[in-house]
């Protein structure tokens, strides 16, 4: 009964080297960083991460300057931040910016209650990795960090509603866009991708421009193959880095 109990673990360790799979090792907690001026956030944020055991706050910040030395201390994996500080768009757009340029390894989730479109398209060409509304459910929340830090992107794009999208497929204001991922844009395929950035539903998007709802999939469709993605909201956050809608 002692032989067996001591011989186990060595015939587990034989059984795994001769089948080459590694003894198995514990992963390690990802360190977020809070940015956002209200404190009344920052805690509710921190109460939604406290059950998961692969996630650790390792620190909080109201302002640029704070944010900076955090993480300049404590170098985090993953930043929510909300571009609105306090100061206007501006100093949380321009601490994105520095927090990508110093912390390159370091992923990026902007959470904002801003629902200005410019400030959606300035931060997601600044290269952030995700872009919610603070209206967004909790489980989405934290679907989209621990999606964020498997390496993944998630971008929310109806920043100021569905009433933005009334006049889209006219903006005569908006450049043409000529050339997605190395191929050629149809006009129909343009103005589809116009509307995904809005938030439309393939429903909503059929009955905006009279076409079936598999018509509006065949053109998803051919945009993921053209942009070279997977998921739908992968054609939108690529073609906004691109800054072609």
């Amino acid at each position: 009964m002692t032989t067996e109990a001591v011989l186990e673990p060595d015939v587990a360790l034989l059984d795994r080297a001769m089948t080459g799979i590694a003894p198995p090792t514990a992963r390690r907690t990802a360190r977020l960083l809070l940015v956002d001026s209200e404190a009344i956030v920052r805690f509710g944020l921190r109460q939604l991460v406290a059950p998961d055991p692969e996630l650790a706050v390792v620190g909080e910040a109201a302002s640029p300057r704070d944010a900076l030395v955090v993480a300049d201390r404590c170098p985090p994996d993953l930043v929510i931040l909300d571009v609105d500080l306090g100061r206007g768009d501006s100093a949380g757009v321009d601490l994105a910016r520095m927090l990508l340029e110093r912390h390159r390894g370091a992923r990026i989730l902007v959470l904002t209650g801003n629902r200005d479109r410019e400030v959606m398209m300035r931060t997601v060409r600044l290269g952030v990795h995700g872009y919610l509304r603070k209206g967004a459910e909790t489980a989405d929340i934290l679907r989209a960090i621990h999606a964020l830090l498997r390496g993944e992107s998630v971008f929310d794009s109806r920043p100021r509603g569905a009433e933005a999208s009334v006049d889209v497929v006219r903006d005569d204001d908006r450049p043409a866009v000529r050339q997605l991922g190395g191929a050629m844009l149809t006009d129909r395929e343009n103005q589809v991708l116009r509307l995904l950035a809005v938030g439309m539903s393939n429903r909503e998007i059929g009955a905006r421009l009279l076409i079936s709802e598999a018509t509006v999939k065949f053109h998803v469709r051919n945009l993921r193959d053209k942009l070279e993605v997977r998921r739908r909201t992968e054609i939108v956050y690529t073609a906004t880095r691109q800054g072609i809608v």
